[in-house]
């Protein structure tokens, strides 16, 4: 058994997308199976309530080795999946329903002369078609229910056709039924119904719709009035009844492996999705060093060869491999050919009980792809594409699960890039916004052990520098941070990281040479990405997949927006206030009321006179006064209005 402590900081690093999620022992025996719309926060309510209210859990916990877990598109096709899963396994601690039920589905006796669309559980080869599975039991009927309505489709189960014409059901004088029993259609009218039928389940609805205008019109045009009412009444309920539908795999036997890769600072992941008959029935995830396998390079295509070859693994009619994962098409379907076309099986030339094992191993393999020819696909739209996606995220998860970031492997590594004599553990970072000349203000962010410390987040309205001189701006912000430090006694960072390039880092160091033992110090150039430091003799270029260059990235990236939001704040206000105080009997501290009141001029302006005399200082007629103020003003030229985000709205009451 793991440590409860420890699944739970699995579970910590699980996706908040939909999945499911299969709870194992230590022998890898399946538990439990369930479905969430939040991986995340789902798994994790297993180890933070007691569950006094479902006493198997706790039980179930005590057994509980790991977990993993199948990441989906949405929470329907989660649902699909538990379904499968527990259908297939059975785990101990899932509940089974009585009746074994399935997710229904639509079917269209396509093998009766006069088909009908039934609702049942289970989809079965039997000649018909089916449509689903449908989570919503509810929606899939009323679309039955539309379906019938819209193509007149008989509801008996009568063996039709019947020897003699029989008098048509109150459906048919209902026009719900176009009456196949009593022959008012033909089994070609009848089964044009049926083609119709296909397509709106299929979702074609655009093409039929078009279709079934042209129709109505020609009927319109030869004065068939009720037929060209009744293909009316047929495009109405088709737009109603219009909705995206995800067609089940199994309509079309669909049998492929679908590979996903997700690449991250040090490690690689790979997922494989098993579909068999067009359910999601299994996935397996492998993780790679990073320096055992770049994706991102072409010659990878031994990763899949070897899946199939190390293992006695069933091959589908179909591989789908990912774009720009340094597979090649060509090459592992010409590799698949081979294998289909090769009779001595593997090249060994040991004993005969080898030779013999062998060939036995062959046959088995071959019988497999004698089945159907092994397709390679690289998809790049299309149902194809969004499986792609699907391996990927399942990938993603997994890299996320097994190889979380390592934030104090980062400070490690960025020690060794810029040659620092300690690790950066304390990492400082400063940025300049402005606006011209005006609101210069400036932003500071402090990073831990590799990650934001929010509590340590300072700010600066920039006081002693007149125009534009992001680098005299950059010592006044640097400096006053560390003459704070000093004279409160705090400890310097062990880092600084300066936004900018050779300049910015020049006056940060400039600022530091009022200080003893001042921090180390090292500049990100914002286009290059070329980090600069004293401590390097030339300016470093590291690749973009560098953990390095990743930290110092985020460190940039998040300094850089707290100081613009701070320089968006600051501008908002001020030019608010300047508004404000332009009108009579308006000064600094009336204005600050009003907006701490009323938060913005538009909402001041929509007031009435009663709710401004509420603030503090003004009388009803200083009220009435202001209002007269701001609707003249309003009337004869607006507001510029800044809403907070640097852009200006004319606002008028």
């Amino acid at each position: 058994m793991n440590d409860p402590q420890t699944l739970l900081a699995t579970a910590s690093r699980f996706p908040e997308t939909p999945g499911v999620y299969l709870m194992k022992d230590a022998d890898g025996g399946l538990l439990y199976v369930g479905k969430a719309v939040n991986l995340r926060t789902r798994v994790r309510s297993y180890f933070i309530s007691d569950h006094a209210d479902r006493a198997q859990i706790p039980g179930m916990l005590r057994l509980l080795d790991r977990i993993d877990l199948i990441v989906t598109n949405t929470e329907a096709e989660a649902l699909i999946l538990e379904a499968n899963l527990i259908r297939k396994h059975k785990p101990k601690y899932n509940i089974e329903l009585r009746d074994d039920k399935h997710y229904p589905y639509l079917k269209v006796t396509v093998d009766e002369p006069f088909p009908r669309l039934l609702v049942v559980r289970r989809a079965e080869r039997d000649g018909a078609k089916y449509y689903g599975p449908y989570t919503d039991v509810s929606t899939m009927r009323r679309m039955a229910d539309f379906a019938k309505r819209i193509f007149l489709l008989r509801d008996c189960d009568k063996a039709l056709p019947l020897k003699r014409a029989v008098r048509p059901c109150i459906n048919y004088s209902m026009n719900r039924c176009s009456a196949p029993c009593a022959e008012k259609i033909s089994v070609d009218g009848y089964r044009r119904n049926v083609g119709d039928l296909e397509r709106f389940l299929k979702g074609k609805r655009k093409d039929l719709t078009e279709e079934l205008e042209a129709r109505m019109e020609a009927a319109s045009s030869e004065l068939r009035f009720e037929e060209a009412a009744r293909l009316r009444d047929q495009i109405r309920l088709i737009g109603e009844a219009s909705r995206p539908q995800r067609v089940d795999l199994t309509l079309t036997d669909a049998n492929c492996d679908v590979f996903g890769i997700a690449g991250g600072d040090r490690d690689i992941s790979m997922a494989v999705l098993h579909f068999r008959d067009g359910l999601l029935m299994a996935a397996r995830n492998f993780l790679f060093k990073r320096d055992k396998w770049e994706f991102s390079s072409e010659g990878n295509d031994s990763i899949v060869t070897q899946f199939y070859t190390l293992e006695d693994m069933e091959i589908p009619e179909e591989i789908i491999v990912p774009d720009n994962a340094g597979f090649s098409q060509p090459v592992l379907q010409e590799w698949f050919d081979m294998r289909a076309d090769d009779t001595d099986g593997v090249n060994d030339v040991n004993s005969d009980i080898n030779n013999s094992n062998r060939q036995s191993n062959h046959q088995r393999n071959r019988r497999k792809y004698e089945r159907a020819k092994i397709q390679v696909t690289v998809p790049q739209k299309g149902a194809k594409k969004l499986l792609a996606a699907m391996a990927e995220k399942n990938a993603r998860a997994y890299l996320l699960q097994k190889a979380p970031p390592n934030a104090s492997q980062d400070v490690e590594d960025l020690q060794k890039a810029l040659s620092l004599p300690r690790p950066p553990l304390v990492i400082e970072a400063f940025d300049i916004s402005n606006l011209g000349e005006s609101f210069a203000v400036a932003g500071m962010v402090q990073f831990r052990g590799g990650l934001p410390n929010k509590s340590a987040y300072r700010r600066y309205k920039i006081k002693t520098v007149e125009g534009q001189n992001d680098f005299a701006m950059m010592m006044e912000a640097v400096s006053r941070r560390l003459r704070r430090l000093r004279d409160e006694g705090g400890a310097f960072p062990d880092l600084l990281l300066i936004d900018g390039g050779k300049g910015q880092l020049h006056a940060a160091m400039d600022a530091l040479k009022d200080f003893e033992n001042p921090p180390l110090i090292a500049s990100l150039a914002k286009r290059e990405e070329i980090l600069f430091s004293p401590c390097l003799d030339e300016p470093l270029s590291l690749p973009e997949t560098h953990p390095a260059r990743r930290l110092v990235e985020r460190i940039r990236d998040e300094v850089h927006r707290y100081a613009v939001t701070y320089h968006r704040n600051v501008r908002g206000k001020q030019f608010t206030r300047s508004a404000l105080e332009n009108l009579p009997g308006i000064g600094s501290v009336r204005a600050r009321l009003l907006l701490e009141r009323f938060g913005s001029i538009k909402r001041l302006t929509a007031a009435d006179a009663g709710e401004i005399a509420c603030v503090r200082g003004f009388s009803e007629e200083a009220a009435q006064r202001l209002k007269e103020a701001l609707t003249a003003t309003g009337e004869n030229r607006g507001f510029n209005v800044d809403e907070g985000g640097g852009r200006k709205k004319n606002i008028k009451s």
